[in-house]
C-alpha cells in the first residue's frame, strides 16, 4: 500500500474503494467558498525550519454516480448477442450470407442496445441527484518559513 501526499489542488477522497462523488465526476462544487478554520500551533522540524498549517473547510455533495461507459458497453453487447440469436433462428435466404446478414443485424441491434444502455446509466444518474446528500471536509494545507 502507497501513501500518496495530497497537493492543495486535489479533491478529497473517502480512500481506494470510495465510489466516485460529485466532486470527482462533475467538476468543481459550486457553492460558497472555503471557510478557514483557526490556524494550528507551528512546529519546529528537526532542521529549525517552521512550518505553519492552515485548515479550510469545504461543503461537497455526496453521490454514488453510475459510470456510464460498463452501460454502452454492456448495451453493445446485449444487442451483438441478440443479432446472433435472430440470424441463427431466421430461415436461410439464399439472397444474403450469414456473415452478411449478422454483420447487419450486429449494427442495428448494437446501436439500439448502446442507446438502451445509455438510457438507464441516465436514469440511475438522476436517481443518483435525489438520493445525494451533504458533506464537509477539512482541507489541510502547509507553508515552510
Amino acid at each position: 500500500m502507497s501513501s500518496a501526499v495530497p497537493t492543495p489542488d486535489a479533491e478529497p477522497t473517502a480512500g481506494p474503494d470510495a465510489e466516485p462523488t460529485a466532486a470527482s465526476t462533475a467538476g468543481p462544487v459550486r457553492g460558497p467558498g472555503p471557510t478557514p478554520l483557526p490556524r494550528r500551533d507551528s512546529t519546529r522540524p528537526e532542521d529549525g525550519t517552521e512550518i505553519e498549517e492552515s485548515v479550510e473547510r469545504r461543503e461537497l455533495v455526496i453521490r454514488r454516480a453510475p459510470r456510464f461507459a460498463p452501460f454502452l458497453v454492456g448495451g453493445a453487447v446485449l444487442g451483438f448477442i441478440v443479432a446472433g440469436i435472430l440470424v441463427l433462428a431466421r430461415p436461410e435466404d439464399p439472397q444474403y450470407t450469414p456473415a452478411a446478414a449478422l454483420g447487419f443485424f450486429a449494427m442495428l441491434f448494437g446501436v439500439i442496445g448502446v442507446g438502451l444502455g445509455a438510457l438507464l446509466a441516465l436514469a440511475l444518474d438522476r436517481r443518483s441527484h435525489r438520493r445525494a446528500r451533504r458533506g464537509s471536509a477539512d482541507e489541510v494545507t502547509g507553508t515552510m518559513r
